[in-house]
């Protein structure tokens, strides 16, 4: 049995929100890798969001390691994980992996709410191109797919959740 549940998925699709809930629900400590993320790049002197691509996947890949052997603990990853397969083989070995989906549509209005994030992969692509791009990848590295564009209630998610770890972790 997996010890962990890392949540994965665009940035603004809510992983942070349904970390924190979730933890609560299963009375699980909750790490936020974009937290942990920028406590590092301090730590290495550097911004975070100045970082090419490959480096911010490859401070990425670091912090996700550095949870090898956490327990009964919510792992809210940053949109990019699932660019870095040492991170997500770690995952995959060590928690249920729950990808939370929603549609492009919604991702862009929040991005357009909140400011758009720095978005690995973006660069000469379309956001509709790595949006399609990075499904697939949630997809292949996913235990569970939770659609939220249908149901963007929080207790629904957390309920959806709750109900494939109990169907199989028995």
């Amino acid at each position: 049995m997996r010890k962990n549940v890392a949540l994965i998925g665009m940035a603004g699709v809510g992983k942070s929100t349904t970390g924190a809930k979730l933890g609560e629900r299963l009375g699980y400590h909750c790490v936020e890798c974009d937290e942990l993320m920028t406590e590092e790049a301090t730590r290495r002197g550097v911004n975070k969001f100045l970082l090419s691509d490959p480096k911010f996947v490859a401070l990425e890949n670091d912090v996700i390691l550095t949870l090898t052997d956490a327990t009964q603990t919510i792992i809210d990853t940053g949109g990019s994980a699932i660019y870095s397969p040492e991170a997500m083989a770690m995952l995959k070995e060590t928690s249920v992996i729950v990808y939370l989906k929603d549609s492009i549509d919604s991702i862009e209005q929040r991005f357009i709410a909140r400011g758009m994030p720095h978005v690995v992969g973006i660069e000469n692509k379309t956001f509709q191109e790595l949006f399609r791009e990075r499904t697939q990848l949630y997809e292949q590295y996913a235990d569970i797919t939770v659609d939220i564009s249908g149901h963007p209630a929080l207790d629904h998610t957390i309920d959806k959740i709750m109900e494939w770890l109990d169907q199989t972790q028995k």
